[in-house]
């Protein structure tokens, strides 16, 4: 949203001054601000109360989100459904502008994944389909705040600002997996998860940025002028989100106590749909198919099992994000993190590490299983010229009971001081915020 705080700023102070100018030749800078983690690795209640560890264990009906090639180890046919409720806070404040401090909430519960699983034999060998859903990227993002700037002029002219805004986000993107899994000996399988990304289906992969501002110029030092007043109504929606990629995975029992896990995920470029509206200027309408490059990401695990109660995985994930390009009709290329020129961002690839662990209470007469599961994690977010550190920890639970496994877990995260001049703007770009998040997983596995 920076970008689109000086779009406004420069559009006024160039109406004021050149009010029969035209303004046909703007550029709009486009961002796109992830309110989710923008490194999601997998779904499930399970694998979320292990802290995200779970490449090298995928040992259920979510490992075509982690690592496609651990479903293999699934004997039976599943059915799997997850479900998740998330809060998300943040407190603003800057140094140079204290009057931009402020808080910002949103709530939201929604169907996180689902899946369905059939393992086969063939050719002798061990083999795997699946098809799944994931929701994978959350935009829903609220923020008021007013903020003052003083630019000179001409000598002695200087215009003084003061704007009062509101920012609203919504939407999210998903993709249908169509997974497969092969196992090559005892010991080793090979995985393959083609991801469609489309709104074709029963899910929309869309977004919509809307800004609204009410803004006070006044200009001083010359000749009395009254002051300008303007209201500004800004729409951004991008629908349509269009692309195919494929995540691939394996996995090695090393010996009966160590596995090692791999997934790569490569990149793509989507296709998407943008109509930009602007109330106050209807003449700088218009609508566009935009390039979004998403960025290639890979992981590797180690997953100790101690006993056949205990687990504890170990993994390390790296998204390449200095390559996430958005490309609009006129061939621009924009870092939708920055909002900025490509040439002119300097955005750092981010790094994973995630470690938690699982302890199983059995009772086999009752066919019966409690498990126990915590995990820790650094997930940082990709921000210009340094990563925005978070880190979090997670709990859960659950049980298990004949065909039926019902899981829970708890995640909260957090940043402290992290930069946030990409949503709110100030001369010395000195924004920062304090966020937490709270999220609740629950899943549900019917073993047919």
């Amino acid at each position: 949203m920076k970008s689109k705080f000086w779009v406004i700023f420069v559009a006024l102070t160039v109406l004021l001054i050149f009010s029969e100018a035209d303004l046909h030749a703007f550029i709009i800078y486009q961002d796109i601000s992830i309110a989710s983690s923008p490194n999601p690795v997998g779904s499930g209640a399970r694998a979320i109360g292990m802290g995200g560890a779970f490449i090298a264990v995928a040992d259920d009906a979510t490992a075509a989100s982690w690592n496609p090639a651990g479903l293999v180890q699934l004997e039976r046919p599943e059915l799997s459904i997850v479900g998740d409720y998330v809060s998300r806070s943040a407190d603003y404040s800057s140094l140079s502008h204290p009057e931009v401090n402020n808080s910002a909430k949103t709530d939201e519960c929604n169907l996180n994944y689902f899946s369905v699983t059939y393992p086969f034999s063939y050719l002798n060998r061990n083999m795997v389909i699946s098809i799944n859903h994931q929701r994978l990227y959350d935009f829903n993002l609220s923020l008021d705040y007013r903020f003052e700037a003083t630019v000179p002029l001409a000598p002695p002219l200087v215009v003084t600002t003061s704007q009062d805004i509101h920012y609203n986000q919504d939407g999210y993107v998903g993709a249908l997996g169509l997974a497969y899994t092969v196992e090559i000996t005892p010991r080793l399988s090979l995985g393959l998860t083609l991801n469609i990304w489309t709104d074709d289906l029963w899910w929309q992969n869309e977004w919509e940025e809307t800004l609204n501002a009410h803004v006070e110029t006044v200009i001083t030092g010359g000749p009395p002028i009254p002051p300008s007043i303007a209201d500004i109504h800004i729409d951004d929606e991008y629908s349509d989100f269009s692309g195919e990629n494929a995540n691939f995975g394996v996995l090695w029992d090393m010996t009966k106590y160590m596995t090692i896990g791999a997934v790569v995920k490569i990149p793509f470029t989507a296709t998407i749909h943008h109509r930009h509206t602007r109330a106050d200027l209807p003449s700088e309408n218009f609508e566009e198919e935009v390039k979004l490059k998403m960025p290639m990401s890979y992981g590797i695990g180690i997953a100790c099992r101690f006993s056949d109660q205990f687990t504890v995985d170990l993994d390390t994930y790296r998204t390449e994000w200095s390559k996430y390009t958005l490309i609009d009709s006129q061939g621009n290329e924009f870092s939708p993190i920055t909002g900025q020129p490509k040439s002119e961002s300097n955005i750092k690839d981010t790094t994973q590490v995630r470690i938690g662990g699982e302890y199983l209470f059995i009772q086999e007469e009752k066919n019966l299983v409690v498990p126990l599961r915590a995990g820790f994690f650094y997930d940082p977010e990709p921000a210009d010229g340094k990563v925005r550190d978070f880190y979090g920890f997670t709990i859960g639970s659950g049980i298990g009971y004949k065909r039926f496994i019902f899981d829970m877990a708890y995640q909260f995260r957090w940043g402290h001081n992290v930069n946030a001049s990409a949503l709110i703007s100030t001369r010395d770009d000195d924004a920062r915020a304090d966020v937490t998040q709270h999220s609740i997983y629950a899943s549900v596995i019917y073993h047919f």
